[in-house]
């Protein structure tokens, strides 16, 4: 009795233990370097830290489940004039290319909340996921999954216009109790060397 006892206390243990590693990792880049006259569009040095990402995001996190830009129809006031906005979808298009996925773009540039809603579905629950996105709205994003779920958003900086290089990094973790706790943290893609020309 008292052996019986002792395994179902240890696979009850094992259980609640693998259930405290239900980890999501939520890695947010935001795009490359943009011209001058916006346009929507990236320059030759945003075109280079696009094709060096894919090796940097693979020696860094895990492959990802979903990859997730806004919606290139969605149009932004760039420097005064509206454009359509690529520039999120371009910069993470060499990597899904790389790992042969596609790139989720249903939500419009705006629509956090619905990219939050998506980003914390079940079926995440143990996957890192890839967001380009803009900085300050991925910004606001971070801190919302933080302030929804037992973090401190507070932990998240403010994220320069100059910061081109940042990795906003989230990770929800689901507690032997179902509760989720988010915690933040950031990395560096180390990638402002690169050259203001575009590859010949």
């Amino acid at each position: 009795m008292k052996t019986t006892t002792l395994v179902t206390t240890i696979l009850l243990a094992l259980f609640f233990s693998n259930l405290s590693f239900a980890d999501e990792t939520i890695v947010m880049i935001r795009h490359g370097e943009k011209p001058e006259a916006g346009l929507g569009q990236l320059n030759c040095q945003g075109l280079n830290r696009s094709l060096a990402l894919p090796e940097v995001l693979r020696k860094k996190f895990d492959m990802p489940s979903a990859i997730f830009a806004p919606n290139p129809g969605t149009q932004k006031n760039d420097r005064g004039t509206p454009y359509n906005y690529i520039r999120p979808l371009a910069t993470i298009e060499p990597t899904a290319i790389s790992l042969g996925m596609p790139v989720n773009t249903q939500f419009g540039l705006d629509d956090i909340d619905a990219l939050q809603t998506a980003l914390l579905s079940p079926a995440y629950a143990n996957a890192t996921v890839f967001v380009a996105w803009e900085h300050r709205l991925a910004e606001e994003a971070a801190r919302k999954i933080l302030a929804t779920n037992n973090g401190a958003p507070t932990t998240v900086p403010t994220w320069e216009s100059s910061d081109f290089d940042s990795i906003y990094i989230v990770k929800v973790t689901i507690d032997p109790q179902g509760k989720r706790i988010a915690s933040f943290s950031i990395d560096k893609q180390g990638l402002n060397h690169l050259p203001s020309s575009c590859p010949q």
